[in-house]
């Protein structure tokens, strides 16, 4: 009998999603180490108390678990939000409640099935805007020979009329100019997306390359800069001139966040948590993060999920490429952008590359 106790001790120690015992008085009797990691708490801490401290909609849970408790009722894949042990930080959960039953068949508790989706959304996320970007690079190289060449032809016209015609219809003739190279510029930026990535790269100083981007950002005056870097962070491999374009391109998405001025904190770290495989490497490689941190007016719901769709653009100017060609020079160096962001709480943009 002590043999097979410790047999199922071994089971529920070695699951990997969160397993959590509730006893008919909703407090927790058992945890296993999965869940110890997942809310960030030791077992003791676990310990008869209310299941429902680690919830964030704490009413339905509990709704739930009554049910269960009453009349033996399970539920799969509730959809909810955990919370860390420090009470402030939550996270996407999945969570399956069953009833625990004792010999007589009678219903003595719950268990609670936790499982953490902040992977997995990541994952679903990295691959729609990967999608996103990949679609983008087959329309570019159809469209490419169907409107440059037309577009050559209008603006080589244009330019022979503007020689020949009195200056009365230069103005005229200066528009249509002007707003073939804008279509003409535009369509090299949409090709960026179809072509491979500079194949020379270089060890690049990671905080080098924001500096000179910084230079010239801090002559406006109305923007403070806070660098908090690493000074231990390894060089990266990359191409020099990509790796500026996106974050210059950041960069200034910060600064126009911020139309009254306001304070952009840059930050470098090693982040362990993220890490890169590839085929001709199988052994994982460390990642550094560069967080660009804004004070502005941040991002709504409806704008964060288009963020990466090509031509998708708040800004009255804008042509809704800078972040899409970010992300594909980003990914082409096997790295990964993350933005974090709430309406009036500011900006969070992360940039994950792999160390060389």
């Amino acid at each position: 009998m002590a043999d097979d106790n410790l047999f199922y001790r071994n089971i529920f120690a070695s699951i990997l999603d969160g397993m959590i015992v509730v006893s008919g008085e909703r407090k927790m009797i058992q945890v296993n180490p999965a869940a110890e990691e997942m809310f960030q708490q030791s077992r003791e801490s676990f310990l008869h108390k209310s299941c429902l401290e680690l919830f964030a909609d704490s009413s339905e849970i509990e709704n739930k678990i009554g049910d269960t408790l009453a009349g033996g009722a399970s539920f799969h894949d509730i959809e909810c939000r955990g919370i860390r042990k420090s009470g402030t930080v939550t996270f996407p959960l999945s969570l399956s409640i069953s009833p625990f039953m004792n010999e007589d068949n009678e219903v003595q508790g719950a268990v609670l099935h936790t499982r953490d989706k902040s992977f997995i959304l990541d994952l679903e996320e990295t691959a729609r805007q990967s999608d996103q970007i990949s679609s983008l690079g087959i329309l570019s190289l159809g469209m490419a020979h169907e409107i440059k060449n037309p577009l050559v032809a209008i603006s080589g016209s244009a330019q022979l009329l503007r020689k020949r015609l009195p200056e009365e219809h230069h103005e005229f003739l200066d528009v249509v100019i002007k707003e073939a190279d804008r279509i003409n510029r535009m369509m090299d930026r949409m090709l960026d997306f179809a072509r491979p990535v500079d194949p020379k790269k270089q060890s690049i100083n990671i905080h080098q390359l924001i500096e000179e981007i910084l230079v010239l950002e801090k002559k406006s005056g109305r923007i403070q800069f806070i660098q908090n870097y690493d000074p231990s962070l390894p060089p990266i491999e990359g191409n020099e001139d990509r790796l500026k374009q996106v974050f210059l391109n950041l960069i200034r998405n910060a600064v126009e966040a911020m139309p009254e001025g306001g304070i952009i904190q840059i930050v470098t770290r090693i982040h362990s948590n993220y890490t890169v495989k590839t085929l001709q490497n199988l052994v994982s490689k460390q990642g550094i993060v560069v967080e660009i941190i804004d004070s502005g007016i941040g991002i709504n719901e409806a704008t964060m999920k288009n963020l990466f769709t090509p031509f998708h653009t708040t800004k009255s100017k804008g042509s809704g490429l800078g972040l899409p060609i970010s992300l594909k020079i980003v990914e082409d160096h096997r790295g990964k952008i993350k933005v974090i962001s709430k309406p009036n709480q500011g900006t969070t943009v992360q940039v994950f590359l792999p160390v060389g």
